[in-house]
């Protein structure tokens, strides 16, 4: 549920180039801490990666997953079971339709949910469509003082 589309694409979720960069960034990491002289560079496309780049896709990561762990806790804290909170949480930030078990999996929808937890989800949803940090930047004051 969490892997979106490729770059450029209207999908929601993570974006594969994140994925792809954030492997990058880890296989780095891994060599430099196995062989601390060693240099060695990301690469993206076969070509050099910025920091900033690597330091933007794990912070764009830590932010999903954390909304995604806030918006799961905050439905299972409304009284759902641990399965349909988390998955209705990665439906709604991944914005990709039906969730798993009973009540929100294929066979079910989100009409049964209580109130509070549907207006959980549509932020998620909201966050999850228009990109988490797009969301963030709009929501900071020093964007409207500019």
């Amino acid at each position: 549920m969490f892997v979106g589309g490729c770059a450029g694409s209207t999908s929601c979720g993570i974006k594969v180039f994140r994925f792809q960069i954030a492997f990058e960034t880890i296989r780095v990491r891994v060599l430099t801490f196995m062989q601390p002289h060693r240099v060695t560079t990301a690469k993206f496309d076969g070509k050099p990666m910025a920091p900033s780049v690597s330091r933007a896709v794990m912070n764009f990561l830590f932010l999903f997953v954390l909304v995604y762990a806030l918006t799961a806790l905050a439905l299972e804290m409304m009284g759902l079971d641990a399965l349909t909170a988390m998955s209705a949480a990665a439906t709604a930030i991944s914005n990709v339709g039906p969730g798993l078990g009973p009540i929100v999996g294929p066979a079910g929808n989100f009409a049964s949910l209580p109130d509070g937890a549907k207006w959980v989800l549509s932020a998620a949803m909201l966050l999850g469509r228009l990109e988490l940090l797009t969301v963030l930047v709009l929501l900071s004051p020093a964007f409207w003082r500019s």
